[in-house]
């Protein structure tokens, strides 16, 4: 307790502090009621209006619709022509004839000229395909099993002569144009100039390849590597042993060849070709009954040692079938190109060194190519086409239908295909277990088109300006092989370089023959008629005699060209450079088991085929015919090449020269007498330090 004095202020304070918490409460509480008794500021509502108007209603679901079409649906016959029409329910260009009512005159009437019923058909459209496909795959590994490290090449050496390879191969083809395919102007003259390149092209020899050319109707036929064949080879028989399935192992001959046998004798502690009865009491009675060592586990190898560099797989494959436009009759009033070629090319530039010896290789190299027209005429049993009989009245059509089109239809197929790798492996591998299985290669690389395109036919087809068809396949393998492989203590192993492939196979089949000959007179008439606005024929070209036996004739005129190309480019670019060292101390001692070593067996593959399907045709041009075809077979196989490509500088300066023209520009001057230096010997000497870099 205080004392009184004390207390009373105490008090005095304490009732002063309320009366202060009370005014402020106060003070709160009104300005609180202010705001809640205030008004709310709102807006006024808007007001919308919606009206519904629901003019259908709905009905059950009907899963069938009854319909019996009528027979004008199918045919047309007026009474009083005495015509009959079949096989024009999608085509006719009238209104079907409505049924029958009571008042005969309620018929529409019917678009005719002279009597005829004016019958058109919907034109043809164009198609045009455009297909690049390009690979890349660079698998240049290393491996270092050593605590001593080998001294390896960079594989950059490699690249730089893999790539005046590929220059290399790019002069060997087949000197053409580019594929036309500015259709914003005529592509006639770039087809005139194809044709004058394809009848240029000889089989003389430019760095030493080896050329075969075939031209006109020589090329006809199956041919392999410049040599006329019967059969051609199948590609899995010609594929390297490493994808063989009967012989899985690669094993080649040892003396002089890529391969260094094992040992013929038997691993210690096994028994085989031992018949000694006292060795087989020292067998374990339960071998082989616990299964492998790889039935525990996900993985399956082969007994033994095996290291695999190389195995790497290139395939460029096209295929492309068209049947899109043709005619029995066809008339041009410009000119004619028909042209067919096919281009192959095989570049192999390939050493391989065993303990700084040269090995032999064993590699293969096909350009297979087959070109083929065949006839839709009949043949009779005895092989020869029946002629018509000159008694037997066919008659000549009554009516025919008519489309045109002004300006041009284009059936255009282009495809290129372009893939490329390298597998420049170094490893350098110590082998203690009991199996081993090393794979630094079996890549594989694939690109695929596959086209079919169907299209028209006619009876005639009229062209104002020029019929152009080009069918141009170009393939190029090159493929750089250099293997170097060093091995420690005497120890044999079975080794395999070399076994590559390099396969062409190019296909131009053609069906339905073309025979051209001079214009007459009844179909370049009615070709200008066009021209100057005609939208049908006249009895003159309809009774022509080559429709005999036409009941109603199917007319195109086109007013401008008729373009076909089909057009496939596929290179395969491949470097496979190993270096692998193999450090076999004490390697009998530690596992007793066989070495089997693959730095080779790649395969780069070009298929293409081109199918044309039509018939017959007689075609009567007003203008000049261009017609040929071109085979040309290329080989430039070099196993004594210098692996750091100082044999290539030559080469190089030759495929610099030769690719110039048009990569520089347009007003460069190349000249055509260009002396070819031969390839340089092996071993020759150079005086550039830096591989090719300053050549």
């Amino acid at each position: 307790m205080f004392d009184k004095t004390t207390e009373v202020i105490a008090h005095m304070i304490g009732v002063f502090h309320i009366a202060v918490e009370e005014a402020r409460m106060r003070d709160v509480y009104a300005k609180f009621k202010a705001i809640q008794a205030a008004e709310p500021d709102t807006e006024e509502l808007i007001h919308i209006a919606v009206t519904l108007n629901v003019p259908y209603t709905l009905t059950d679901f009907t899963p069938e619709v009854d319909y019996t079409p009528s027979t004008t649906d199918y045919f047309f016959a007026p009474a009083d022509y005495g015509l009959f029409f079949r096989g024009l329910p999608y085509q006719q260009p009238f209104a079907p004839v409505p049924e029958q009512t009571d008042t005969p005159q309620s018929q529409a009437p019917l678009p005719f000229i002279n009597g005829r019923p004016l019958l058109t058909l919907e034109p043809p459209g164009s198609v045009a395909t455009i297909t690049l496909q390009a690979a890349w795959m660079d698998d240049s590994d290393e491996l270092y099993l050593n605590d001593v490290q080998a001294v390896f090449v960079d594989p950059s050496e490699y690249v730089t002569s893999l790539h005046t390879s590929y220059l290399v191969a790019q002069t060997l083809g087949a000197m053409s144009t580019d594929a036309p395919l500015d259709f914003s102007q005529s592509t006639l003259t770039a087809a005139i100039t194809l044709h004058e390149n394809m009848g240029a092209t000889d089989g003389a020899s430019r760095i030493g390849e080896t050329v075969s050319v075939f031209h006109g109707a020589d090329a006809d036929g199956s041919h392999m590597d410049g040599e006329t064949v019967e059969d051609t080879p199948i590609l899995d028989d010609v594929m390297p042993a490493y994808f063989s399935d009967e012989n899985p192992d690669v094993a080649l001959e040892a003396d002089g060849s890529d391969e260094t046998s094992s040992t013929d004798a038997p691993a210690e502690g096994t028994t085989e070709g031992n018949d000694d009865p006292d060795a087989l009491e020292n067998t374990d009675p339960f071998e082989g009954l616990g299964g492998s060592s790889s039935d525990d586990g996900p993985f399956d190898i082969d007994a033994g040692h095996n290291v695999v560099t190389g195995g790497n797989v290139m395939i460029n494959d096209a295929s492309i079938s068209v049947g899109w436009l043709d005619a029995p009759v066809i008339s041009v009033m410009g000119d004619v190109v028909e042209l067919n070629s096919i281009s192959q090319v095989n570049v192999l530039f390939e050493h391989v060194t065993l303990n700084g010896h040269g090995a032999a290789s064993l590699s293969a190299s096909f350009n297979v190519a087959m070109m083929s027209y065949t006839s839709t005429a009949p043949v009779a049993e005895d092989g020869t086409t029946p002629a018509d009989s000159p008694a037997e009245d066919l008659g000549l059509p009554q009516n025919w239908a008519v489309t045109r089109i002004d300006g041009d239809i284009l059936t255009v197929n282009w495809v290129n295909q372009f893939s490329f790798m390298t597998d420049h492996d170094r490893a350098d591998i110590q082998f203690t277990g009991s199996n081993t299985h090393i794979v630094m290669g079996d890549n594989t690389i694939a690109n695929v088109v596959d086209l079919a395109e169907i299209g028209y036919g006619y009876d005639l087809i009229m062209i104002g300006g020029s019929l152009i068809t080009i069918n141009q396949i170009s393939q190029t393998n090159v493929m750089m092989d250099y293997d170097t492989i060093t091995s420690s203590a005497d120890v044999r192993f079975t080794f395999s370089g070399g076994d590559n492939l390099l396969f062409n196979g190019a296909s131009i089949s053609t069906t339905g023959v073309n025979s051209y000959g001079e214009m007459t007179s009844n179909f370049a008439t009615a070709s200008e008629a066009f021209a100057a606005g005609a939208t049908t024929i006249t009895e003159d070209v309809a009774h022509d005699t080559v429709f005999e036996g036409d009941d109603l004739l199917t007319v195109l005129y086109i007013s401008g060209d008729l373009t076909t190309v089909n057009w496939l480019e596929q290179t395969n670019v491949m470097g496979d450079s190993d270096q692998v060292h193999l450090a076999l101390d004490n390697f009998e001692d530690q596992t007793g088991a066989s070495v089997d070593l693959v730095t080779g067996s790649n395969a780069a593959i070009n298929l293409a085929s081109v199918d044309v399907y039509g018939i017959d045709s007689e075609v009567r041009v007003e203008g000049d015919v261009y017609s040929d075809a071109l085979l040309y077979q290329a080989n430039l196989i070099d196993t004594d090449s210098d692996p750091l490509g100082v044999a290539l500088p030559a080469l190089a300066t030759e495929a610099v020269a030769f690719l110039a023209d048009g990569m520089i520009g347009p007003d460069t001057e190349t000249s055509n007498d260009i002396e070819i230096i031969a390839t340089p010997p092996e071993n020759s000497g150079s005086p550039d330090m830096m591989q090719t870099m300053l050549a």
